[in-house]
């Protein structure tokens, strides 16, 4: 595996809307959200949880 997709594949840059709690699986802030149903990790947020963060953040 070529290094540049090794160094893809570990890296974790989260969605800055990680910074929050989710309101839909009340995933901690700086932790992935999760599927309810059986607490699998979801690769991004919660539409939710990104909605969220753009309004407080919103200038």
């Amino acid at each position: 595996m070529p290094d540049s997709l090794r160094a893809t594949l570990t890296t974790t840059v989260g969605h800055p809307a990680r910074a929050i709690q989710c309101p839909h699986c009340r995933a901690l802030p700086g932790k992935p959200c999760v599927l309810r149903t059986n607490g699998r990790a979801l690769p991004e947020p919660h539409h939710t949880r990104i909605t969220a963060w753009e309004q407080e953040n919103a200038a």
